[in-house]
């Protein structure tokens, strides 16, 4: 987990914990991200698709259609009330910018200074930082993790999710 091209004595407890707290928080940066850019998109679908809907109620071809494109477009909004999805996207952000700010304070320590309460610190941080976060989807998470992983230079570390689960992976 990121040891391959450390300074840092191979098997020392200390660099282990840090290695792998700096593992797990660049996951849920990826993570945050994922989810903020899906429900961005989902939320400029949604308008989209209103916009669009609500254009065509103007012309006089489509007045026959009229009941039927009321109810898409009533359908539409309530998915963005019920689904909010401009306050998910806000909160996996801000969620993202923590984790972001959290790898830069693991990275600003040196190999030669590292101490076991900075690790400790660390880990606290990112607990608190799960503990702020909505309930994770598990295949997202595990396609997250496949892809640091693979940054790290651990593609076999995390098996790919079946295509079906990955296409799912926003969802369930």
């Amino acid at each position: 987990m990121n040891t391959k091209n450390s300074n840092a004595a191979a098997g020392d407890p200390v660099w282990e914990r840090r290695c792998a707290v700096l593992f797990h928080v660049w996951v849920q940066l990826r993570y945050h991200r994922k989810r903020q850019r899906f429900f961005d998109l989902a939320g400029k679908i949604t308008t989209s698709a209103t916009v669009v809907l609500g254009a065509t109620l103007i012309g006089k071809a489509l007045q026959d259609w009229a009941p039927l494109i009321a109810s898409a477009i009533s359908g539409f909004g309530f998915l963005a009330l019920v689904f909010g999805y401009g306050d998910r996207k806000q909160l996996h952000k801000e969620l993202a910018e923590q984790a972001a700010a959290l790898i830069g304070q693991i990275k600003a320590v040196p190999p030669g200074e590292l101490k076991p309460a900075n690790v400790a610190q660390w880990e606290s941080s990112h607990a608190l930082l799960c503990a702020n976060a909505p309930p994770p989807l598990k295949t997202l998470t595990l396609i997250c993790e496949r892809e640091q992983s693979t940054a790290d230079g651990y593609p076999e570390h995390v098996k790919q999710p079946w295509l079906v689960r990955r296409l799912a992976a926003n969802f369930c």
